[in-house]
């Protein structure tokens, strides 16, 4: 049987998963992570809510860009909608408020003209 040698084959290319995320166990196993010239790499660590990112410029003695990002968990799109229905105004309370409106303006008017 051949020997199937491979220089550029990494053992944590068997950990690629989920979508083309990386599975780490920490910071530091993401950053020692190597990235060929050229290419960005996405993390997910598996031991707390943080995704990385690290990216290797063309040339290799480009210092690699490194970025850490948290996972936040937001509510349902659905349900805000329905509550924002709530909160308009009918427009007969609007016209209500404007005709009050205009009776405070016209009796402000009236002190002022009385003084």
């Amino acid at each position: 049987m051949p020997y199937n040698y491979n220089p550029y084959q990494y053992p944590y290319q068997q950990q690629i998963q989920n979508g083309g995320l990386v599975s780490v166990r920490g910071i530091e196993e993401a950053r020692n992570y190597p990235v060929a010239p050229g290419n960005s790499v996405t993390f997910k660590d598996e031991t707390s809510p943080y995704v990385y990112t690290k990216t290797q410029g063309f040339s290799q003695l480009d210092r690699p860009v490194f970025e850490k990002y948290r996972l936040v968990k937001e509510e349902d799109i659905q349900e805000t909608h329905q509550n924002t229905h709530e909160q308009y105004a009918l427009q007969s309370e609007v016209e209500s408020l404007k005709k009050e409106l205009e009776a405070l303006k016209n009796s402000i008017k009236e002190e002022y003209l009385d003084e």
